[in-house]
């Protein structure tokens, strides 16, 4: 019997009472760290300079290594290493570090003190990276599209996923078996994950991947490869590429966004469990 089908569990109830709990700050949420809000309001301020964030990011010693880190992964290649904060932000550049900063702040938001939870907390986190990083490669082959956005994108793409976790420890009828908790992510993750990007004042391209990166037969606006068409494919080749076989029948010769991205450049990708960068990856944003 699936949750949808026990009396004692009401799907649309349970949503309602998620949005109302995240708009009265009843449910516990992960937060961005102190010291990264604190960053982006110094970059979000037309009077800061590369210097100003460089000296609030110094205050933390961990966030200061992380994003020394970032400047130094695949997705810059310079020809030293930097290893100082100020030459990081110089490397990454001071209109991309506000991604970055959230990027690397995105960890702690996929934590939590629920047990019950704990590891479907990691295992959304591994699969958001490994999105990520499937995306900065495909994002790479289009121009008018950003690396630093698309690593973003991969990694919040799921975050609507983490109240509905944090909910579901009130309703045992959804630990209890996978399948019940699975039915009711599927079912509310996109529009919980835009609800809860919207109020933390996401960019609205990075609302539109949270709220549609599941929808298969999605029809864009433009004529351009998107940022959810990024994602789409990413999130499909990571999930076809798992134990869970989600998507396994899919074929992705079919699918509209794969087909906007490109098959022969999606089949040409080979495989990223083997490419170094996928463990400089996950390094970089641990």
């Amino acid at each position: 019997m699936s949750s949808s089908d026990n009396p004692k569990f009401d799907m649309k109830a349970f949503a309602n009472t998620l949005v109302e709990d995240i708009e009265k700050n009843r449910i516990r949420l992960p937060t961005l760290p102190a010291i990264s809000l604190e960053a982006l309001l110094v970059v979000n301020d037309a009077g800061s300079s590369m210097a100003d964030v460089a000296k609030i990011i110094s205050k933390d010693t961990s966030m200061a290594a992380r994003l020394v880190r970032y400047a130094n992964s695949p997705l810059y290649h310079g020809v030293t290493p930097v290893s100082s904060v100020k030459a990081a932000i110089t490397r990454i550049g001071f209109d991309a570090v506000k991604n970055a900063i959230l990027s690397l702040a995105m960890r702690d938001v996929f934590t939590t003190s629920f047990r019950p939870i704990q590891d479907r907390m990691e295992a959304l986190w591994q699969h958001s990276v490994d999105v990520a990083t499937r995306a900065t490669q495909l994002v790479a082959h289009f121009p008018h599209l950003n690396k630093d956005e698309a690593m973003l994108a991969g990694l919040i793409h799921d975050v609507g996923t983490i109240p509905i976790l944090i909910k579901a420890t009130e309703y045992p009828v959804l630990l209890e078996k996978e399948g019940n908790l699975d039915k009711v992510i599927d079912k509310l993750h996109m529009p919980v994950g835009k609800f809860l990007l919207s109020r933390w004042n996401f960019d609205p391209q990075l609302v539109e991947v949270a709220s549609s990166h599941d929808k298969l037969d999605r029809v864009p606006k433009g004529d351009q490869v998107d940022y959810v068409d990024i994602i789409q494919v990413a999130n499909i080749l990571s999930h076809q590429s798992s134990s869970e076989s989600r998507w396994s029948d899919l074929d992705i010769r079919k699918n509209a966004s794969c087909k906007r991205v490109g098959i022969d450049l999606i089949l040409g990708l080979g495989d990223i469990e083997d490419d170094e960068s996928h463990s400089q990856f996950s390094t970089m944003l641990s």
